[in-house]
Formats: C-alpha cells, sequence, structure tokens
C-alpha cells in the first residue's frame, strides 16, 4: 500500500454570521496510482482567527480519513475475509 495525497483548496462562502466563512478544502487519496478516497473536509473561520488553529484542525480531520482507510485495508486484506468469502460461496445453493 502506497499512499499518496493531494490536497486542493475548494471553496470559501460565508457563514450565517458576519465575518464567519466556511473554507473547504478537496482530499485525493491514492493507492498506488488508483483514486481510493476523494473527500471534501470543511472549517470555519472567523476572521481574526489563528490560521495555524485551522489549519491543525484540517489536517485532523484530513488524517481521521487517512487512518479510517488504512484499517479498512486491514481487514480487506486480512487471510480471514477470504476464508469467510470461500465458505460463503461454498455453503450456497445453487
Amino acid at each position: 500500500m502506497a499512499l499518496t495525497a493531494t490536497v486542493t483548496k475548494k471553496s470559501v462562502t460565508t457563514g450565517q454570521q458576519a465575518k464567519l466563512w466556511q473554507i473547504v478544502f478537496n482530499l485525493i487519496i491514492k493507492d498506488n496510482d488508483v483514486e481510493v478516497i476523494n473527500q471534501d473536509v470543511s472549517c470555519e473561520y472567523r476572521t481574526g482567527e489563528n490560521v495555524v488553529d485551522k489549519v491543525i484542525e484540517v489536517k485532523n480531520k484530513m488524517q481521521l480519513v487517512v487512518n479510517d482507510y488504512k484499517s479498512a485495508q486491514v481487514i480487506f486484506n486480512a487471510a480471514a475475509l477470504d476464508t469467510a468469502v470461500t465458505a460463503i460461496q461454498g455453503g450456497l445453493a445453487c
């Protein structure tokens, strides 16, 4: 599993309150050059807030997406799941 990430800015829109903005980034994860995740991640930004805090927030949200994918791959690639597929298929009366 060779994962690569590409993050781009997608949009900035006004929020429900004055000086409140919704910032959206796009996260693309490729596994061996095959796109496996294409997800938008957003945060609210109020004029004057520390940008570093927002960077940390968005990075943490994106890292959760990556971690979930990696955890799912461990299960998907487990021999036990292959055994279960074989048992299910073998147990079908066709």
